[in-house]
This record gives C-alpha cells, structure tokens and sequence, in this order.
C-alpha cells in the first residue's frame, strides 16, 4: 500500500482569515488584529478548554484526526500595538483551515487523514491518504 503525503502550508495572513470566517459562521469573535505567533499550549490549557467537547460536522466528513492539544495564538493591533492571546484547540483551527480550502477551491482528498502541525512562522495542514495498490495480474520481475 503506498501513502500519499501532502503539506498545505498557511501563512499566518491566511490562517487569520480562516480563523475569522470560521469563527464568524460560529457566532464567535476574535481579538483585533492579525495572527502573528501559533503555538502549543500546555495539556491543562486543553483539560480545561470550554471546546474540547464541540466538534464541527467538518470534522468528521473531512477525516480530521483528532488532536486533544489548545494552540495558543497571538494576535497583534498595528493600531494600538496591543498583543492578545487566545487559546483555540486543533480541532477547530483545523475545521477552519478545511473551510478556508473549500472556500478557496484549495483540492484535498475528503477521505484522506488530516492533521495539524505548527512550525515557527506557519500554520500546516498534513494530509495522508493510504493508496490501495493490489495488483490483479503477476507481479512485475526485473526483467519487466
């Protein structure tokens, strides 16, 4: 069986619009400002997160795997020059990262795997999909 393994990799410009649409479809506000810092949270942050038990019907119709992590993320004002924190869990800034995908015409298999992943300056959409490759016939030789 070969695996196919795929990376999308939001900006945190992106990952701020999704977030808001997202949130904005759920009735749910956001700090002023962009996204420019995404991080994990400790486990208490997640044990004791109002979210961990919401889970968004894109969920499951995309494969999402579940994460039980909250990701920290710190928004910034250009205006007032204020930071503010907010922690999300992964469920749902992968749920808003799936959208922000079908919103964009971004292609993603729906049965394929998907999970979160952080690096320093981006938010990643990992997506796994197991191919099935049984052959009817003989197997190929060397010779082939």
């Amino acid at each position: 069986m070969a695996t196919e393994i795929r990376r999308l990799i939001f900006s945190h410009s992106e990952t701020t619009i999704a977030i808001r649409n997202y949130g904005a479809s759920l009735g749910m506000k956001f700090p002023e400002g962009r996204i420019i810092r995404a991080r994990y949270a400790g486990t208490a942050e997640y044990e004791f997160h109002s979210m961990k038990q919401f889970k968004a019907p894109i969920q499951g119709d995309y494969n999402v795997r579940e994460t039980p992590k909250a990701i920290t993320l710190t928004f910034f004002d250009e205006k007032t020059f204020e930071q503010k924190f907010i922690n999300l869990t992964a469920d749902f800034i992968s749920a808003a990262l799936i959208e922000y995908c079908i919103t964009n015409k971004i292609m993603m298999p729906k049965n394929a795997e998907k999970n979160l992943d952080l690096t320093e300056f981006n938010v990643c959409l990992d997506i796994n999909l197991e191919n099935i490759t049984e052959s009817t016939g003989a197997p190929l030789k060397l010779e082939d």
